[in-house]
């Protein structure tokens, strides 16, 4: 490859692309990864909001493609950013390269098998006595779509409702694959089949670790370079990739398959048996919580670090019904197909209970899971009631658990065999990238960080008020909302808060939204996490000149709401340490003479930070104040860490300051 001429294809990108501005901060990060592809070193560089990461890392890889045939797979942690970089990013580029006289290259996007429509299930749903309205839909949507439909569910022109899709798709654990009598119209099969074509393959985290796990036979074809985007996420989605769960609503439904009950007609003794099992390992798994802290309704997640013995049990019923099952004679095609797959379903459940039942893996941090239907909730979160009745009055799913507790030696030795780049806005903790690099196993890349070219000293301010203590009678979120509103009225614009908790996050919204909303001058339309699906809060925040969101830790990142003018932040985000695999992380690092405050809470705290910090200024003209309500960053040696990791902000001294900046002459100079 040629890599001088990435910096003349960069500057060529404003005749295919609106507003483009060749940016110098880009031309650095391209040129690096360009000289990262041709010598074959790993890369880790950080690049600042504005700097156009995308295109600084396509043009270099398609170069190597079109000049030395080398294939290329991108992974991102999110679908949104996936499906810009395959539907408008290398669409772009392919047309800058075709106008520069360079061969055509092909890309694709790959995703897991549940994203696309199923055949197999779909037949198998239309047979129900009371066919699903939005399964209906789908199948007859994909019917008629044409040759060129991918059967993606992200392409359907309507919104089809989980439980709908779980109707019509399929997961690893009962595709057929070319066992499959629908395999010649099969979605996931046509996708696998383009990948392995493609010169360029956009695909996921999760995909990409479990093709790592499997030494390459996930993800069809071999790369000559892999380019890992939105790469803070990946030790999360890698260590969930290579987890293990087993959920009662799982096992329920496999004992409910009407296969799995015509099997046993005959013996309707070992289903009876089954369920009465399953009973016995739902008790045993809530008897984790009860033990825990006498009712713990507090409690969502418990490590257990014994063996769950009903598991075991259950486990053996699963295979009795399973030899049920398999003694069945199908009479078409279409029937074995059906059989088979409840096999492969019931033996890939039976595989995993047995597994995370035995908890002898010490890789492995085991654990139990309840959730309450209709509510969200972070780990650790103290939520006691929701619409007025107590959790113990509501229904709780339970799950069984079994992840990773350190992912880097699992992926040092493909990343000692592979050329990678990994990317991001926010890798380092503001001066290095140590942190992550030691999550990962990612031993001396070459690193890079390229600051924001946005003026941040100018257009961005930074208050950490003295919020005091509250008054008699009132809680912390009584105490924090008053204060808000305080900001919000001196605040002519749009405002997100974003949360450590939703309990905090629920208590500052039923202050703001009861008895201080006539406080609040003039009126804003107020949106909250989990009151809508998060793409409906934006479209309605940015049609509104004043709104405000509320969001926890998935508001944190991968959200751009430009024109906004206030952030508040309420706590410095430390993990929670009722997460068990976060805590499974803190007692590795002490066990083994570490810190785990200073090598692992106050790393992942700072880079959190930057990431929230970086909701505000999404584009050039944006312009507003950054609120910290957590008193630590101004009290605690460590605080100087989260202001230092910054870009360059001057801070607001009192609210005085804080009303000129923001109705100054300057600030309406947009």
């Amino acid at each position: 490859m040629d890599t001088n001429q990435v910096p003349g294809l960069l500057d060529s990108l404003g005749q295919f692309l609106s507003n483009y501005n060749p940016r110098p901060g880009q031309q650095k990060m391209a040129s690096a990864v360009a000289e990262a592809i041709e010598e074959r070193t790993n890369l880790v560089v950080e690049g600042g909001t504005g700097i156009g990461k995308s295109m600084a890392y396509l043009v270099p890889a398609a170069l190597s493609v079109v000049q030395d045939g080398k294939r290329v797979l991108i992974a991102t942690s999110h679908k949104p950013l996936q499906d810009q970089i395959a539907r408008k990013d290398l669409p772009k580029v392919a047309e800058l390269f075709r106008a520069k006289g360079f061969r055509p290259f092909t890309f694709t996007t790959l995703k897991g098998i549940s994203n696309y429509l199923c055949w197999n299930s779909a037949e198998g749903m239309r047979e129900r006595l009371v066919p699903d309205p939005g399964a209906i839909q789908a199948i007859n949507y994909a019917l008629f779509a044409g040759p060129d439909f991918s059967g993606d569910f992200e392409e359907f022109p309507f919104n089809l409702p989980p439980d709908s899709r779980a109707l019509v798709s399929a997961d690893s654990d009962d595709c057929l694959g070319t066992r499959c009598p629908h395999r010649d119209r099969c979605f996931a099969l046509k996708a696998r089949q383009q990948a392995e074509q493609a010169d360029v393959v956009v695909t996921n985290h999760a995909l990409l670790s479990l093709d790592i796990r499997n030494e390459g036979y996930v993800i069809p074809g071999t790369y000559a370079s892999y380019i890992i985007d939105e790469g803070h996420n990946f030790e999360e989605n890698v260590t969930r990739a290579n987890g293990l769960t087993a959920t009662i609503g799982g096992i329920r439904r496999f004992l409910n398959h009407e296969l799995v009950r015509g099997a046993a007609v005959t013996n309707t003794h070992r289903l009876s048996e089954a369920r009465e099992n399953l009973e016995k390992l739902q008790d045993e798994i809530a008897s984790f919580f009860t033990a825990r802290s006498g009712d713990a309704e507090d409690e969502n997640r418990v490590i257990v670090k014994r063996e769950i013995s009903s598991g075991k049990v259950m486990v053996e019923s699963i295979k009795d019904l399973l030899a049920l099952v398999k003694s069945k004679i199908a009479t078409t095609e279409e029937e074995q197909a059906r059989y088979q797959r409840v096999i492969k379903q019931g033996g890939g459940l039976a595989e995993r209970l047995e597994k995370i039942s035995a908890n002898a893996d010490p890789n492995l941090v085991y654990f139990v899971e309840r959730n309450y239907y209709g509510l969200s909730r972070e780990p650790g979160d103290p939520i006691i009631k929701v619409n007025g009745r107590a959790l113990s009055q509501l229904t709780p799913s339970y799950s069984m658990n079994a992840m990773p507790i350190d992912i880097s030696g699992y992926l040092y030795k493909w990343f000692r065999e592979n050329q990678v780049v990994v990317t991001s806005a926010t890798m380092s903790d503001g001066q290095n990238f140590d942190f992550f690099t030691r999550r990962v196993g990612l031993d001396k890349p070459a690193t890079l960080i390229v600051p924001s070219p946005f003026n941040y000293r100018e257009r961005v301010k930074l208050f950490l008020p003295r919020l005091g203590t509250p008054a008699p009678g009132a809680n912390y979120s009584q105490h924090l909302a008053s204060r808000l509103a305080v900001l919000l009225n001196a605040t002519p614009g749009r405002a997100l808060f974003l949360f450590t908790s939703h309990a905090m996050m629920e208590g500052v919204w039923r202050q703001l939204n009861g008895p201080l909303a006539e406080n609040l001058q003039p009126a804003r339309p107020l949106f909250k996490q989990g009151n809508a699906q998060m793409q409906r809060i934006i479209a309605d925040f940015q049609a509104s000149p004043n709104g405000l969101i509320l969001g926890t830790r998935s508001w944190w990142q991968g959200v751009d709401l430009p024109g906004m003018r206030l952030l508040v932040i309420d706590k410095l985000p430390f993990p929670q340490l009722n997460d068990p695999i976060i805590k499974a992380r803190i007692e590795e690092i002490d066990k083994e003479g570490g810190s785990s405050f200073n090598e692992f809470m106050l790393p992942l705290a700072i880079i959190t930070f930057r990431q929230g910090f970086g909701r505000l200024m999404r584009q050039e003209s944006d312009r507003g104040v950054v609120v910290v309500c957590d008193e630590r960053i101004v009290q605690k040696n460590y605080g100087r860490r989260f202001i230092k990791s910054l870009p360059e902000v001057e801070l607001l001294g009192n609210l005085e300051q804080y009303r000129e900046f923001l109705s100054g002459q300057q600030a309406l100079n947009l």
